[in-house]
Protein backbone atom coordinates (compact mmCIF):
# COMPACT_ATOMS: atom_id res chain seq x y z
CA UNK A 1 0.00 0.00 0.00
CA UNK A 2 1.33 3.42 -0.97
CA UNK A 3 1.59 6.43 1.25
CA UNK A 4 -1.36 8.08 -0.52
CA UNK A 5 -3.55 5.04 0.16
CA UNK A 6 -2.67 5.23 3.85
CA UNK A 7 -3.57 8.91 3.88
CA UNK A 8 -6.91 8.21 2.23
CA UNK A 9 -7.64 5.53 4.78
CA UNK A 10 -6.79 7.88 7.66
CA UNK A 11 -9.04 10.60 6.28
CA UNK A 12 -11.90 8.16 5.68
CA UNK A 13 -11.65 6.83 9.24
CA UNK A 14 -11.73 10.34 10.60
CA UNK A 15 -15.00 11.02 8.80
CA UNK A 16 -16.80 8.06 10.37
CA UNK A 17 -17.72 10.20 13.37
CA UNK A 18 -20.10 12.17 11.08
CA UNK A 19 -22.53 9.30 10.38
CA UNK A 20 -26.14 9.00 11.53
CA UNK A 21 -27.08 9.31 15.22
CA UNK A 22 -27.29 6.11 17.20
CA UNK A 23 -30.48 4.37 18.24
CA UNK A 24 -29.96 5.58 21.80
CA UNK A 25 -30.61 9.13 20.61
CA UNK A 26 -34.23 8.15 19.93
CA UNK A 27 -34.82 6.07 23.07
CA UNK A 28 -37.47 7.25 25.56
CA UNK A 29 -35.95 9.22 28.41
CA UNK A 30 -37.57 6.91 30.96
CA UNK A 31 -36.35 3.70 29.32
CA UNK A 32 -34.39 1.33 31.57
CA UNK A 33 -30.69 1.17 30.71
CA UNK A 34 -29.59 -2.03 28.99
CA UNK A 35 -27.94 -4.66 31.21
CA UNK A 36 -24.13 -4.47 31.25
CA UNK A 37 -22.40 -6.74 28.76
CA UNK A 38 -20.82 -9.81 30.30
CA UNK A 39 -18.08 -9.98 27.68
CA UNK A 40 -16.20 -7.53 25.48
CA UNK A 41 -14.09 -7.99 22.38
CA UNK A 42 -10.29 -7.76 22.73
CA UNK A 43 -8.13 -8.05 19.60
CA UNK A 44 -4.34 -8.35 19.95
CA UNK A 45 -2.04 -8.50 16.93
CA UNK A 46 1.65 -9.31 17.36
CA UNK A 47 4.10 -8.11 14.69
CA UNK A 48 7.41 -9.85 15.34
CA UNK A 49 10.79 -9.18 13.76
CA UNK A 50 12.29 -12.59 12.87
CA UNK A 51 15.41 -11.36 11.05
CA UNK A 52 18.77 -12.95 11.71
CA UNK A 53 19.48 -11.28 15.06
CA UNK A 54 16.13 -11.93 16.71
CA UNK A 55 16.36 -15.45 18.11
CA UNK A 56 16.16 -14.29 21.73
CA UNK A 57 13.18 -12.06 20.93
CA UNK A 58 11.35 -14.99 19.36
CA UNK A 59 12.13 -17.30 22.28
CA UNK A 60 11.07 -14.63 24.75
CA UNK A 61 7.73 -14.15 22.98
CA UNK A 62 7.10 -17.88 22.99
CA UNK A 63 7.94 -18.07 26.68
CA UNK A 64 5.75 -15.16 27.77
CA UNK A 65 2.70 -15.11 25.50
CA UNK A 66 0.60 -17.15 27.97
CA UNK A 67 1.42 -14.65 30.73
CA UNK A 68 -0.09 -11.89 28.60
CA UNK A 69 -3.24 -13.97 28.06
CA UNK A 70 -3.44 -14.59 31.81
CA UNK A 71 -3.19 -10.87 32.49
CA UNK A 72 -6.27 -10.33 30.31
CA UNK A 73 -8.06 -13.24 31.99
CA UNK A 74 -8.15 -11.20 35.21
CA UNK A 75 -10.19 -8.48 33.55
CA UNK A 76 -13.93 -7.89 33.87
CA UNK A 77 -16.03 -7.98 31.79
CA UNK A 78 -14.54 -11.19 30.44
CA UNK A 79 -12.59 -10.46 27.24
CA UNK A 80 -13.59 -12.20 24.03
CA UNK A 81 -9.94 -12.55 23.13
CA UNK A 82 -8.64 -13.00 19.60
CA UNK A 83 -4.96 -12.98 18.65
CA UNK A 84 -3.28 -12.52 15.27
CA UNK A 85 0.36 -12.92 14.26
CA UNK A 86 2.60 -11.46 11.56
CA UNK A 87 6.36 -11.72 11.22
CA UNK A 88 8.55 -9.31 9.29
CA UNK A 89 12.16 -9.08 8.20
CA UNK A 90 11.93 -12.74 7.19
CA UNK A 91 13.66 -14.50 4.32
CA UNK A 92 10.56 -16.69 3.96
CA UNK A 93 8.86 -13.87 2.04
CA UNK A 94 9.79 -11.92 -1.07
CA UNK A 95 10.79 -8.29 -1.35
CA UNK A 96 7.51 -7.66 -3.18
CA UNK A 97 5.72 -8.92 -0.06
CA UNK A 98 7.86 -6.64 2.08
CA UNK A 99 9.56 -9.65 3.71
CA UNK A 100 6.34 -10.05 5.71
CA UNK A 101 4.23 -13.15 6.38
CA UNK A 102 0.74 -13.03 7.86
CA UNK A 103 0.94 -16.18 9.95
CA UNK A 104 -2.63 -16.20 11.23
CA UNK A 105 -5.61 -13.86 11.21
CA UNK A 106 -7.30 -12.81 14.43
CA UNK A 107 -8.73 -15.95 16.04
CA UNK A 108 -9.89 -17.20 19.42
CA UNK A 109 -8.06 -20.49 18.77
CA UNK A 110 -5.05 -19.79 21.00
CA UNK A 111 -3.51 -23.18 20.27
CA UNK A 112 -3.48 -22.37 16.56
CA UNK A 113 -1.70 -19.07 17.27
CA UNK A 114 0.81 -20.79 19.51
CA UNK A 115 1.50 -23.42 16.85
CA UNK A 116 2.30 -20.66 14.35
CA UNK A 117 4.51 -18.90 16.87
CA UNK A 118 6.43 -22.10 17.53
CA UNK A 119 6.84 -22.70 13.79
CA UNK A 120 8.61 -19.37 13.18
CA UNK A 121 12.26 -19.48 12.18
CA UNK A 122 14.99 -16.85 12.23
CA UNK A 123 16.52 -15.45 9.04
CA UNK A 124 16.39 -12.27 6.98
CA UNK A 125 17.50 -8.66 7.10
CA UNK A 126 15.22 -5.82 5.89
CA UNK A 127 12.68 -4.88 8.57
CA UNK A 128 9.91 -2.58 7.35
CA UNK A 129 7.99 -1.45 10.43
CA UNK A 130 5.68 0.87 8.50
CA UNK A 131 4.73 -1.84 6.06
CA UNK A 132 4.04 -4.50 8.68
CA UNK A 133 1.78 -2.01 10.47
CA UNK A 134 -0.09 -1.40 7.22
CA UNK A 135 -0.43 -5.16 6.79
CA UNK A 136 -1.74 -5.48 10.33
CA UNK A 137 -4.33 -2.76 9.77
CA UNK A 138 -5.59 -3.95 6.40
CA UNK A 139 -4.93 -7.70 6.60
CA UNK A 140 -6.56 -8.53 9.94
CA UNK A 141 -10.29 -8.93 10.57
CA UNK A 142 -10.52 -6.41 13.40
CA UNK A 143 -13.63 -6.36 15.57
CA UNK A 144 -16.18 -3.75 14.56
CA UNK A 145 -17.61 -3.50 18.10
CA UNK A 146 -17.53 0.13 19.18
CA UNK A 147 -16.24 -0.75 22.67
CA UNK A 148 -13.64 -3.32 21.60
CA UNK A 149 -10.04 -3.06 22.80
CA UNK A 150 -7.78 -3.28 19.74
CA UNK A 151 -4.03 -3.48 20.29
CA UNK A 152 -0.91 -4.03 18.18
CA UNK A 153 2.48 -5.01 19.58
CA UNK A 154 5.37 -4.48 17.15
CA UNK A 155 8.79 -5.75 18.27
CA UNK A 156 12.20 -5.48 16.64
CA UNK A 157 15.65 -3.90 16.81
CA UNK A 158 16.38 -2.03 13.57
CA UNK A 159 15.56 1.58 12.57
CA UNK A 160 11.81 2.08 12.37
CA UNK A 161 12.28 4.32 9.31
CA UNK A 162 13.33 1.55 6.92
CA UNK A 163 11.22 1.71 3.77
CA UNK A 164 9.70 5.00 4.89
CA UNK A 165 9.35 6.25 1.30
CA UNK A 166 6.51 3.79 0.66
CA UNK A 167 5.30 2.91 4.15
CA UNK A 168 5.77 5.53 6.84
CA UNK A 169 5.05 4.11 10.31
CA UNK A 170 3.75 7.55 11.37
CA UNK A 171 1.00 7.49 8.74
CA UNK A 172 0.12 3.90 9.68
CA UNK A 173 0.02 4.79 13.38
CA UNK A 174 -2.28 7.77 12.75
CA UNK A 175 -4.58 5.60 10.66
CA UNK A 176 -4.61 2.99 13.42
CA UNK A 177 -5.47 5.58 16.04
CA UNK A 178 -8.26 6.87 13.83
CA UNK A 179 -9.74 3.36 13.88
CA UNK A 180 -9.33 2.95 17.63
CA UNK A 181 -6.30 0.66 17.36
CA UNK A 182 -3.46 1.23 19.84
CA UNK A 183 0.15 0.53 18.81
CA UNK A 184 2.78 -0.49 21.36
CA UNK A 185 6.45 -0.70 20.38
CA UNK A 186 9.04 -3.03 21.90
CA UNK A 187 12.67 -2.34 21.05
CA UNK A 188 15.05 -5.24 21.60
CA UNK A 189 18.05 -3.29 22.86
CA UNK A 190 19.05 -0.30 24.95
CA UNK A 191 16.62 2.55 25.47
CA UNK A 192 19.11 5.04 24.06
CA UNK A 193 19.49 3.08 20.84
CA UNK A 194 15.76 2.60 20.57
CA UNK A 195 15.27 6.35 20.80
CA UNK A 196 17.84 6.93 18.06
CA UNK A 197 16.04 4.45 15.85
CA UNK A 198 12.66 6.15 16.46
CA UNK A 199 10.84 3.33 18.22
CA UNK A 200 9.32 5.64 20.86
CA UNK A 201 7.78 7.62 17.98
CA UNK A 202 5.77 4.56 16.94
CA UNK A 203 4.09 4.39 20.33
CA UNK A 204 3.76 8.15 20.68
CA UNK A 205 1.84 8.52 17.41
CA UNK A 206 -0.04 5.26 18.05
CA UNK A 207 -1.08 6.27 21.61
CA UNK A 208 0.61 3.21 23.05
CA UNK A 209 3.57 2.26 25.25
CA UNK A 210 7.24 2.14 24.28
CA UNK A 211 9.55 -0.31 26.06
CA UNK A 212 13.20 -1.13 25.59
CA UNK A 213 13.63 -4.78 26.50
CA UNK A 214 16.40 -7.31 27.00
CA UNK A 215 15.06 -10.38 25.13
CA UNK A 216 17.22 -12.75 27.17
CA UNK A 217 15.36 -11.81 30.36
CA UNK A 218 12.11 -13.12 28.89
CA UNK A 219 13.53 -16.62 28.54
CA UNK A 220 14.32 -17.04 32.25
CA UNK A 221 12.21 -19.84 33.75
CA UNK A 222 11.27 -19.87 37.45
CA UNK A 223 10.14 -23.13 39.05
CA UNK A 224 7.50 -22.96 41.80
CA UNK A 225 6.09 -25.41 44.37
CA UNK A 226 2.79 -25.36 42.45
CA UNK A 227 4.16 -26.63 39.12
CA UNK A 228 3.81 -30.36 39.81
CA UNK A 229 0.17 -30.07 40.85
CA UNK A 230 -0.58 -27.89 37.85
CA UNK A 231 0.93 -30.56 35.61
CA UNK A 232 -1.28 -33.21 37.22
CA UNK A 233 -4.35 -31.01 36.80
CA UNK A 234 -3.51 -30.44 33.15
CA UNK A 235 -3.55 -34.19 32.54
CA UNK A 236 -6.99 -34.41 34.17
CA UNK A 237 -8.22 -31.36 32.26
CA UNK A 238 -7.30 -32.90 28.91
CA UNK A 239 -9.56 -35.90 29.63
CA UNK A 240 -12.63 -33.61 29.73
CA UNK A 241 -12.43 -32.70 26.02
CA UNK A 242 -14.92 -34.34 23.66
CA UNK A 243 -13.68 -33.91 20.09
CA UNK A 244 -16.27 -33.87 17.34
CA UNK A 245 -16.66 -32.92 13.70
CA UNK A 246 -14.01 -32.61 11.00
CA UNK A 247 -11.66 -30.66 13.29
CA UNK A 248 -12.07 -32.82 16.37
CA UNK A 249 -9.11 -35.17 16.06
CA UNK A 250 -6.74 -32.49 14.76
CA UNK A 251 -7.83 -30.06 17.48
CA UNK A 252 -7.16 -32.54 20.26
CA UNK A 253 -3.78 -33.52 18.77
CA UNK A 254 -2.80 -29.86 18.42
CA UNK A 255 -3.75 -29.18 22.03
CA UNK A 256 -1.41 -31.95 23.20
CA UNK A 257 1.30 -30.76 20.79
CA UNK A 258 1.18 -27.21 22.20
CA UNK A 259 1.32 -28.60 25.74
CA UNK A 260 4.56 -30.26 24.64
CA UNK A 261 5.91 -27.09 23.03
CA UNK A 262 5.31 -25.07 26.19
CA UNK A 263 6.90 -27.79 28.30
CA UNK A 264 10.03 -27.78 26.14
CA UNK A 265 10.45 -24.05 26.71
CA UNK A 266 10.60 -24.59 30.46
CA UNK A 267 8.59 -25.13 33.60
CA UNK A 268 7.30 -21.56 33.89
CA UNK A 269 6.02 -21.46 30.31
CA UNK A 270 4.36 -24.82 30.81
CA UNK A 271 2.61 -23.74 33.99
CA UNK A 272 1.55 -20.40 32.46
CA UNK A 273 -0.12 -22.28 29.61
CA UNK A 274 -1.92 -24.55 32.08
CA UNK A 275 -3.20 -21.47 33.94
CA UNK A 276 -4.57 -20.17 30.62
CA UNK A 277 -6.30 -23.50 29.99
CA UNK A 278 -7.90 -23.17 33.40
CA UNK A 279 -9.43 -19.80 32.56
CA UNK A 280 -12.31 -18.38 30.57
CA UNK A 281 -10.24 -17.18 27.59
CA UNK A 282 -9.25 -20.68 26.47
CA UNK A 283 -12.03 -22.07 24.30
CA UNK A 284 -12.21 -24.75 21.63
CA UNK A 285 -15.82 -24.67 20.50
CA UNK A 286 -14.81 -25.49 16.91
CA UNK A 287 -13.77 -29.03 17.87
CA UNK A 288 -14.82 -29.71 21.48
CA UNK A 289 -18.46 -30.50 22.26
CA UNK A 290 -18.17 -29.31 25.86
CA UNK A 291 -17.21 -25.80 24.75
CA UNK A 292 -19.53 -25.87 21.72
CA UNK A 293 -22.55 -26.68 23.91
CA UNK A 294 -21.94 -23.44 25.84
CA UNK A 295 -22.12 -21.25 22.75
CA UNK A 296 -25.33 -19.24 22.39
CA UNK A 297 -27.51 -20.78 19.71
CA UNK A 298 -25.92 -24.24 19.80
CA UNK A 299 -28.33 -26.94 18.64
CA UNK A 300 -27.61 -30.62 19.04
CA UNK A 301 -29.50 -31.44 15.86
CA UNK A 302 -27.03 -29.29 13.92
CA UNK A 303 -24.28 -31.84 14.59
CA UNK A 304 -24.45 -34.70 12.05
CA UNK A 305 -24.57 -38.14 13.64
CA UNK A 306 -21.35 -39.10 11.85
CA UNK A 307 -19.56 -36.11 13.40
CA UNK A 308 -20.23 -37.28 16.95
CA UNK A 309 -17.47 -39.16 18.77
CA UNK A 310 -17.89 -42.92 18.65
CA UNK A 311 -18.93 -43.20 22.31
CA UNK A 312 -21.83 -40.78 21.82
CA UNK A 313 -23.25 -42.21 18.61
CA UNK A 314 -25.29 -45.06 20.18
CA UNK A 315 -26.65 -42.78 22.94
CA UNK A 316 -30.03 -41.11 23.11
CA UNK A 317 -30.23 -37.32 22.96
CA UNK A 318 -30.74 -37.14 26.73
CA UNK A 319 -27.73 -39.38 27.37
CA UNK A 320 -25.52 -37.22 25.13
CA UNK A 321 -26.58 -34.06 26.93
CA UNK A 322 -25.88 -35.70 30.29
CA UNK A 323 -22.49 -36.97 29.11
CA UNK A 324 -21.37 -33.50 28.01
CA UNK A 325 -22.85 -31.88 31.10
CA UNK A 326 -20.85 -34.25 33.31
CA UNK A 327 -17.65 -33.44 31.42
CA UNK A 328 -18.39 -29.74 31.83
CA UNK A 329 -18.80 -30.15 35.60
CA UNK A 330 -15.54 -32.10 35.82
CA UNK A 331 -13.72 -29.43 33.82
CA UNK A 332 -15.04 -26.58 35.92
CA UNK A 333 -13.91 -28.32 39.11
CA UNK A 334 -10.41 -28.80 37.71
CA UNK A 335 -10.26 -25.24 36.38
CA UNK A 336 -11.33 -23.85 39.76
CA UNK A 337 -8.39 -25.59 41.43
CA UNK A 338 -6.03 -24.36 38.71
CA UNK A 339 -7.13 -20.78 39.34
CA UNK A 340 -6.66 -21.13 43.10
CA UNK A 341 -3.17 -22.55 42.65
CA UNK A 342 -2.31 -19.90 40.05
CA UNK A 343 -2.68 -17.16 42.67
CA UNK A 344 -0.19 -18.93 44.94
CA UNK A 345 2.16 -19.47 42.00
CA UNK A 346 2.02 -15.81 40.96
CA UNK A 347 2.86 -14.72 44.50
CA UNK A 348 5.88 -17.04 44.57
CA UNK A 349 7.17 -15.78 41.20
CA UNK A 350 6.83 -12.12 42.19
CA UNK A 351 8.76 -12.78 45.39
CA UNK A 352 11.48 -14.71 43.56
CA UNK A 353 11.97 -12.21 40.76
CA UNK A 354 10.58 -8.69 40.92
CA UNK A 355 8.78 -7.71 37.74
CA UNK A 356 11.26 -5.93 35.48
CA UNK A 357 10.19 -3.44 32.81
CA UNK A 358 13.05 -4.73 30.63
CA UNK A 359 11.38 -8.16 30.43
CA UNK A 360 9.25 -8.59 27.28
CA UNK A 361 6.47 -10.30 29.20
CA UNK A 362 6.38 -7.59 31.85
CA UNK A 363 6.34 -4.84 29.23
CA UNK A 364 3.45 -6.45 27.34
CA UNK A 365 1.49 -7.15 30.49
CA UNK A 366 1.91 -3.59 31.74
CA UNK A 367 0.78 -2.14 28.43
CA UNK A 368 -2.26 -4.40 28.06
CA UNK A 369 -3.23 -3.79 31.71
CA UNK A 370 -3.11 -0.01 31.38
CA UNK A 371 -4.94 0.02 28.06
CA UNK A 372 -7.65 -2.37 29.24
CA UNK A 373 -8.28 -0.29 32.35
CA UNK A 374 -8.44 2.88 30.27
CA UNK A 375 -11.03 1.15 28.07
CA UNK A 376 -13.28 0.47 31.05
CA UNK A 377 -12.21 -3.00 32.10
CA UNK A 378 -11.78 -3.70 35.81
Amino acid sequence: MTRSRSLRRACFGGCLALVLPSASDFAPTNAAPPPPRQTRAVDVVICLDTSGSMENLLDSTRARVWDVVNELARMKPTPELRVGLLNFGTDKATQEAGFIVRRIDLTDDLDAVYAELMALTIGGSAEYVGRVLDEALDGMSWSSDWDALRVIFVAGNEPADQGVEEHDFRIAARAALDRGIIINSLYAGSREQGILEKWPDIARVGAGNFSAIDPKLGTIQIATPQDQRLLELNGLLNTTYVPYGPRGRDGLENQVAQDGNASRLGVESCSSRIVTKGGALYTNASWDLVDAAQVDGFEWNSVPHADLPAELQPMTHEQRVQYVTTRRAQRETIQAEIQTISVERETFIRAALAEDEHNLGSAMRQAIREQALAKGFK
